[in-house]
């Protein structure tokens, strides 16, 4: 099955339009108002009031991590009661009959959402998401913002990592001008990030991938901590461009460096040397010493990793060991919580047909 590549950029992202943003927004803002589509729970907030804290959460019906921070939420609604009012507001939907999912959705969590709940005015992009999310440059859910007394933006961040800045927030302790700074910088980084991709999405929108290689060294030459995820970006421009044997000199060096501790990226790797058929002339034995370290880092403890090492072992003849690889793939994949029925079939079906092989 496909191995996720642990990315800042992809073939996938880089070929997609970038979000337009709205007029910037940041810690110090004026708070943008809240203006939805509909009240589905608790007490609509027209708008915010001088002297009183608020919390403004965004989410959507389909976002995993977003479900789990929902009761975390909860708990401070309850522990802040009086205190700061809570608003989670579902953004993003991308289904014009979002509206009945988003009440379904809520009252499915019943208890477990315990505060005010809104939905935005648009499925995909509305005024809350414009205006807030986008303006901010958060493109990903979950995200919170803390409006302060004074109706300013105090604090932006994921949801699960907001009880210390709150709690100093509503202590008064909090140094906002302070925040405010690092929030600032942390924006420009993210601006000459956003701008890089721009310039390497239309390189690779054109096709030109040996271009698009030069632009990404520049970036991975400007920002060392990148390199983990900027190296299996280069590994697919580089085969896309044809240059197969430069590919596989760079994934070896890599696999060497930046993600000789990082499992699952060379997993990946191995995996789409396996599994891609645009390849021309795979190197399988290198998919093999990639899906080997890979499982050795791992401590051969996930089926997923095992599944890409037996793949990897019959590609190279080794039938008798990728049966007793996906074997072992198989057993731990069964004891695992929530693998999809299809993913199950798929690892079946690759062990009997090994076995025919045998």
């Amino acid at each position: 099955m496909p191995r996720p590549l642990p990315l800042v950029l992809t073939v996938a992202a880089l070929s997609a339009p970038l979000l337009a943003h709205a007029a910037p927004l940041g810690i110090g803002s004026p708070a943008p108002a809240l203006k939805v589509a509909k009240w589905v729970k608790g007490t609509p907030i027209p708008s915010f009031q001088k002297g009183k804290l608020y919390v403004v959460e965004f989410w959507a019906t389909w976002c995993g991590p977003c479900k789990t921070s929902i009761p975390h939420l909860t708990e401070m609604a309850k522990k802040y009661k009086g205190k700061v009012s809570f608003t989670g507001v579902s953004v993003f939907e991308h289904d014009p009959k979002y509206g009945p999912k988003v009440a379904a959705f809520v009252k499915e969590m019943g208890p477990k959402m315990g505060y005010n709940v809104a939905m935005d005015d648009n499925a995909d992009a509305g005024f809350m998401a414009k205006n807030w999310m986008i303006a901010a440059r958060q493109d990903g859910i979950p995200t919170a913002f803390v409006v302060g007394k004074d109706g300013k933006i105090a604090w932006i961040g994921h949801p699960m990592e907001m009880e210390k800045p709150l709690a100093a927030i509503v202590a008064g302790t909090y140094d906002v001008k302070a925040e405010a700074a690092k929030y600032a910088k942390a924006q420009a980084a993210e601006k000459v990030m956003a701008d890089a991709q721009q310039k390497i999405s239309k390189l690779a929108q054109a096709g030109k991938w040996a271009e698009a290689v030069v632009e990404l060294d520049k970036l991975a030459a400007a920002n060392p901590d990148l390199a983990p995820q900027l190296g299996p970006t280069k590994f697919q421009f580089l085969l896309k461009a044809g240059e197969e044997a430069k590919a596989f000199a760079f994934v070896r060096k890599f696999a060497d460096g930046p993600a000789k501790n990082n499992a699952m990226g060379l997993n990946a790797l191995a995996w789409q040397i396996v599994d891609d058929k645009t390849i021309k002339m795979p190197d399988y034995a290198l998919a093999l010493e990639l899906a080997q370290k890979a499982s050795a880092l791992a401590k051969d403890g996930d089926w997923q990793i095992l599944d890409t090492l037996a793949v990897a072992q019959s590609k190279t003849g080794d039938i008798a060991g990728a049966i007793a690889t996906e074997t072992k793939a198989i057993d731990l994949m069964n004891k695992a919580p929530g693998v999809p029925n299809e993913a199950k079939k798929e690892l079946t079906d690759r062990l009997a047909a090994l076995k025919a092989k045998g």
